[in-house]
């Protein structure tokens, strides 16, 4: 499809968000049948028109729920037939309902829409894409993950909650940590380290949980926008999680909270627990994202590998009194994967 088409009807597709938009309007706008144009965005986009106008219409709304409208008020303004239709979009999106949304989600920016420069397939490269910044209007390519882009990327989240604690250790504050893979993907990173630096007032315990940990939805559209995942923080690794369970020993009590896609799905919980300080991270990649991927137990052991390497060289120097750390990666059925004492 010619460059300039498309972004006539990516730009009234935003124009036209409150509105109930028909294929045929957009094809005759195009000037093709509305099966060519539909074939034609397809091949462009990677996902069919009607998907990319639910996507945009539910990121719109995500906006107008956090400025504080009712729920029932958005549907009806989106052009969803009732509020359940909508409900059951939104959750199947987003993984979180307009009500969890709306209570614990901190912020939230529509993305801007991505046009591309070059509609070719191919599996040994990337496909480009200029992406229209709303602040300056300024455009820049962004390159679609191959393959080993998205599986490197998936890495890179429980490397993110590794450094944490790799951190702890140099830091003198942790002595052990422990991985443990799961069937169904899911990884555990535990320490022994000193957690988030909570207290006794709730208020700030959740603000500090916030604001460490939460992030917000990140839809298989907006993570093709992405650049390649390099250190990210925990939020960004949070919110391209389906789930992340965290809980943190400290003071005497274990803090729990759930996320889903970098949303929390109830109030930080608070129970007294005589389990040493520390800090535990589930995380389960969102297979919307990944697909079918799995961790690599060879590549994870390779990183800690070449962190164990680099950690004398990171000490020196800094003045910190760096703690012996114990390292154990076990799977589900408790086989050894990876052990450094």
């Amino acid at each position: 499809m010619n460059r300039e088409i498309l972004e006539a009807s990516l730009q009234y597709i935003d124009q036209h968000i409150y509105e109930k938009i028909r294929l045929a309007d957009l094809a005759r706008l195009a000037g093709y049948s509305p099966f060519h144009f539909s074939a034609l965005f397809s091949e462009a986009m990677g996902i069919s028109v009607t998907t990319y106008i639910r996507i945009r219409k539910l990121q719109h709304a995500m906006k107008d729920l956090m400025a504080g409208e009712k729920v029932l008020d958005v549907a009806l303004q989106y052009a969803f037939e009732s509020h359940e239709g909508f409900t059951r979009a939104f959750t199947k999106l987003f993984g979180s309902t307009p009500k969890t949304v709306k209570k614990y989600l901190t912020s939230y920016t529509v993305p801007s829409y991505t046009i591309p420069r070059e509609p070719k397939r191919s599996r040994n490269t990337r496909r480009v894409y200029a992406v229209e910044h709303t602040a300056n209007n300024r455009k820049e390519d962004v390159q679609m993950k191959t393959p080993q882009t998205l599986w490197e990327d998936m890495h890179q989240i429980v490397f993110a909650f590794l450094r944490e604690s790799l951190e702890e250790a140099r830091e003198g504050h942790c002595t052990e940590i422990r991985l443990r893979l799961f069937p169904d993907n899911r990884i555990q990173v535990a320490d022994n380290g000193r957690g988030l630096p909570l207290s006794d007032h709730s208020a700030q315990n959740q603000e500090i949980f916030s604001r460490t940990l939460a992030g917000s939805p990140v839809t298989p559209l907006d993570y093709e926008r992405m650049e390649d995942l390099n250190s990210p923080s925990l939020q960004v690794a949070g919110s391209l999680c389906q789930t992340m369970d965290v809980t943190v020993y400290r003071n005497g009590n274990a803090y729990r909270q759930r996320y889903v896609r970098g949303i929390a799905q109830d109030a930080l919980q608070c129970q007294a627990s005589d389990h040493p300080s520390g800090m535990e991270v589930s995380l389960l990649p969102d297979p919307e994202i990944f697909g079918s991927l799995h961790f690599s137990p060879v590549r994870i052991a390779q990183w800690l590998e070449e962190q164990q390497k680099n950690a004398p060289a990171l000490e020196k120097g800094t003045g910190n009194t760096a703690c012996e750390v114990s390292i154990s990666f076990s799977d589900a059925g408790a086989k050894t994967i990876y052990d450094k004492q």
